[in-house]
C-alpha cells in the first residue's frame, strides 16, 4: 500500500511543469472542469514570467521583513551590526530592483491581455 502511494506521488510530481493549463470552473459543482491551453502563447509566457517574479519578490520581502526585525533588536554599537546592516541594504536594493522588474512584467502582461481582448485572470 505504501509503495503504491509513493509511486503515485512520484509519478504526479514528475510531470512537465512547463505545461500550464487554465481551468474553466464557471460550471456548477456537479459539472466537469475543462482544461484549456491559453490561445495566446505570448500572453501565457508573460503571465508565467510575472508569476515567477511575483513569487521571488514575495520571498525576498518576507526575508527582509524578518531580518529587519532582527536588526531592530541588535546592538547597534557592535561592529558586526554594521556588516549585517550593509548586507541587508544590498539585499533591500536587489529586492527593489526585483519589484521594478515585476511591475514592468505586470504592465507587459496587462498590455498583452488588453490587446487579446481578455482581462488578466486572478492577477492584481
Amino acid at each position: 500500500m505504501l509503495l503504491s502511494l509513493a509511486l503515485c506521488a512520484t509519478a504526479a510530481c514528475r510531470g512537465d511543469r512547463a505545461r500550464d493549463a487554465q481551468v474553466d470552473t464557471t460550471m456548477g459543482k456537479k459539472s466537469v472542469e475543462v482544461l484549456a491551453s491559453p490561445q495566446n502563447p505570448e500572453l501565457r509566457d508573460a503571465t508565467a514570467a510575472l508569476d515567477s517574479l511575483d513569487r521571488s519578490f514575495a520571498h525576498a520581502r518576507a526575508t527582509l521583513d524578518s531580518e529587519a526585525l532582527a536588526l531592530r533588536d541588535a546592538n547597534r554599537l557592535d561592529s558586526a551590526y554594521a556588516v549585517r546592516y550593509a548586507a541587508f541594504e544590498r539585499r533591500r536594493t536587489a529586492a527593489a530592483e526585483l519589484r521594478s522588474a515585476r511591475d514592468r512584467a505586470r504592465r507587459v502582461r496587462d498590455s498583452l491581455a488588453a490587446r487579446a481582448g481578455k482581462s488578466p485572470v486572478g492577477k492584481q
